[in-house]
């Protein structure tokens, strides 16, 4: 379900955004977790296995439940801090596994 790379001050700039998340009495981040939620639960009802990007978990935060797995993509290093958390991995991160940065 994504989560790499949000661009956190586009949303915070954008009138229309802001304007819908003082409507809905939401944060960003509590908007996000709420999609994050909505989407893995419709996932799960289809029978499948939700999947976020590691910074769904180290940057943003967001509570996921045990099934959910973390793509550890950034380095290695974060491959421990995400599974402290209790979330499964699979890790393919940049500075080994990428061709063009490791």
């Amino acid at each position: 379900t994504g989560g790499d790379e949000i661009n956190v001050p586009c949303y915070d700039q954008d009138q229309q955004t802001q304007q819908d998340l003082r409507k809905a009495g939401r944060t960003l981040e509590q908007a996000i977790g709420h999609w994050v939620d909505a989407t893995h639960d419709r996932l799960r009802s289809i029978g499948k296995t939700p999947v976020v990007w590691e910074e769904m978990v180290l940057e943003h935060n967001i509570t996921l439940k045990n099934d959910t797995v973390a793509l550890v993509w950034i380095s290695s290093q974060h491959a421990a801090s995400i599974a402290a958390k209790n979330v499964r991995i699979v890790h393919a991160p940049a500075d080994y596994f990428y061709f063009d940065c490791g």
